[in-house]
């Protein structure tokens, strides 16, 4: 008993933690129009932001690697990118792509060209319109 007590005592001294597995997410449950469409309201301001900033826009760069979503489930991770209309080679380049997007932590994408518009909202959970 004496040891599980000074056990219990260095570890809360030592500020170990458990972790704890996130939850599983219930995709289904997640309205996704509502998400792309709030996801689309952030590009907005996200732009908007760059713009007045004067960001350059010419190489189509990443203007956010999080827009909206939670950073701990990929699933609802939306990044936004700037692209031309129609696609150049530049837009290819990984450097001008958000990375979070090619490396798999983010699955859903807003492409907007150089003056804001939409180009693409993109998300596997969302109905492709025919």
């Amino acid at each position: 008993m004496k040891k599980i007590l000074i056990i219990s005592l260095v570890l809360f001294l030592t500020g170990c933690t458990v972790e704890r597995p996130r939850p599983p997410l219930d995709l289904s449950k997640i309205n996704w129009e509502l998400e792309a469409f709030l996801a689309q309201q952030e590009a907005a301001v996200v732009y908007q932001a760059a713009a007045t900033a004067s960001q350059n826009f010419v190489d189509g760069p990443c203007l956010s690697e999080s827009l909206f979503g939670n950073s701990e489930y990929p699933e609802t991770l939306w990044v936004l990118d700037i692209a031309h209309n129609p696609r150049t080679e530049v837009d290819n380049q990984p450097a001008n792509q958000c990375s979070a997007s090619r490396d798999g932590k983010a699955q859903n994408y807003i492409e907007l060209d150089e003056q804001g518009q939409i180009i693409k909202v993109y998300s596997p959970f969302l109905q492709e319109a025919d």
